[in-house]
């Protein structure tokens, strides 16, 4: 590591870091989802645990690229631009190409294990990193699409990916799980968007723009409500499995703040990135278990 004068990390370090950190919530829930199916399907082998580091991968990847189309919008919010690397350090569109190229690729041979089936979730992933991104389509910013695509493909997406690549016999526990999923992606971003209301609604506007933020907060909360509803239900009746228990536990706290904060209070981004990294941890030591067992 690099250190100036003072003994701190030098600028420019500490801005690779970030890139390399930033939406450390996001790439960790993608991971942890998509070891969920391998766990509960016992389909773990070192293929499939390549396929979730792939995952995972390709995950930070996406995050890194809706930054660097949000460059120009983050430049006009402070914290935001201290927050996107590609503000801090602007990105040729050459060498952003050249090195989308060469990580996809890597990630292409994940997938490529898995036959077509396979190369074609890998197309699919890389189309809707770019179409939720990049102009023209840049669907963040089409109100409903925005919401649809985020619930789809953010955190429902890694699981099926794996559900069907692996080629699982779909069961009771796979759809609840989907539809937690599905509902806590979709919370997940009208929570995001609630917190970036001001800066949206001048920089190309989304759904909460659209129907007004106050709505949105309300539908967050009953929609996390029905989330935990569905969670609860599962629990009691026998569906979830002991080891899936301790991930309701650890993102509990997270899902409970939005009923105690007030509508103006944004959520706490210390205790999504604590939830997530427990997760994430959590997840490693079963998968290791399993691997090894």
């Amino acid at each position: 590591m690099v250190e100036d004068q003072n003994g701190t990390l030098a600028p420019r370090k500490r801005t690779y870091l970030k890139l390399i950190s930033n939406h450390m919530d996001a790439w960790q829930v993608a991971l942890v989802i998509a070891t969920l199916p391998l766990l509960i399907h016992e389909a773990i082998r070192w293929e499939t645990a390549v396929l979730a580091l792939a995952i995972g991968v390709g995950y930070w990847f996406a995050f890194a690229l809706n930054d660097y189309y949000d460059a120009p919008f983050d430049a006009l919010d402070q914290q935001k631009a201290a927050r996107n690397f590609f503000v801090q350090l602007p990105l040729s569109g050459w060498k952003l190409l050249l090195f989308s190229a060469g990580l996809l690729g890597l990630i292409g041979f994940a997938y490529a294990q898995f036959g077509w089936q396979g190369w074609l979730f890998w197309g699919l992933s890389c189309f809707i990193a770019w179409a939720y991104s990049a102009p023209p389509l840049r669907l963040k910013t089409r109100p409903g699409l925005d919401l649809l695509t985020h619930a789809l493909f953010v955190q429902t997406f890694p699981y099926v990916v794996c559900l069907v690549l692996i080629q699982a016999n779909w069961g009771l526990l796979d759809w609840v799980l989907l539809t937690i999923l599905f509902l806590a992606s979709l919370t997940a971003q009208l929570e995001q968007q609630a917190r970036d209301f001001t800066v949206d609604a001048q920089t190309g506007g989304t759904f909460t723009t659209k129907i007004g933020r106050e709505r949105v907060i309300k539908g967050l909360r009953w929609a996390t409500a029905v989330c935990l509803l569905v969670a609860l239900l599962a629990i009691f009746n026998g569906t979830i499995p002991w080891f899936l228990l301790p991930f309701g536990l650890i993102g509990l706290p997270a899902l409970l703040h939005r009923f105690l904060r007030g509508s103006e209070e944004s959520r706490s981004e210390r205790l999504v990135i604590l939830s997530t990294t427990a997760g994430f941890l959590y997840t490693g030591f079963i998968f290791c278990y399993f691997l090894l067992s």
